[in-house]
């Protein structure tokens, strides 16, 4: 099966939905994000990617800098300076309800969530 030894997903994105999905996708909750879980694995998932761009960018945010001096946590400095006019909307809206905690979006960055999965099992017919 295609997924059966996948047991780490995650994503560097910049639209909170998407990482909403993603952690549905991983039965884990956008609010209640294993943080010390994407600080052990973050360096190396990107360091292994085989998108290019990823393996040299930076780590930003409360999670990997010792003085981060903005409101960022959890981010990928990928050096896209695209309009984050939508994404920050839909961010505000997950913060009024309380359903977020991968931090800021920063100008030239994309947030980073990385989930532990359960490898999916291999279901055999007799």
């Amino acid at each position: 099966a295609l997924f059966s030894c996948v047991n780490i997903v995650g994503l560097v994105l910049s639209h909170p939905a998407a990482c909403n999905a993603l952690a549905k996708y991983a039965s884990a909750n956008i609010k209640d994000v294993e943080l010390d879980f994407i600080r052990q694995h973050a360096k190396g998932i990107l360091a292994s990617s085989p998108i290019s761009y990823l393996k040299p960018a930076q780590l930003r945010g409360s999670l990997f800098q010792d003085s981060c001096d903005s409101d960022a946590i959890s981010s990928v400095f990928t050096k896209f300076y695209v309009d984050h006019t939508e994404p920050l909307a839909v961010l505000e809206q997950y913060k009024k309800k309380g359903q977020w905690c991968l931090g800021e979006l920063l100008d030239g960055h994309e947030f980073l969530a990385v989930f532990p999965i359960a490898p999916v099992s291999l279901v055999h017919h007799d």
